[in-house]
């Protein structure tokens, strides 16, 4: 992966959710000497509001954060806190 994964999961959620307000932070230092710790990130935090939003349940704009990430969740992503706003 050529860019970061803070700037992946930026980019990527700007594009696919168009958010209003998006505020992603690397928490990986919070879990530094864990199995998948990395240094360049692997726990992020993500705060967004998006009209894709509406009318939907957390529960599905939480799997329409994770369907735009492609994938990554589970992968490179180790951990991905999501606060919702509406």
């Amino acid at each position: 992966m050529t860019t970061t994964l803070l700037t992946f999961i930026q980019e990527t959620l700007r594009k696919a959710l168009m958010p209003t307000t998006l505020e992603v932070i690397n928490e990986s230092h919070l879990h530094e000497g864990h199995a998948a710790y990395h240094k360049d990130g692997s726990h992020f935090a993500v705060t967004i509001v998006a009209p894709a939003f509406a009318d939907k349940t957390l529960v599905e704009c939480h799997r329409l954060v994770y369907e735009a990430l492609e994938g990554k969740v589970g992968k490179d992503i180790h951990a991905l806190r999501i606060i919702i706003k509406r």
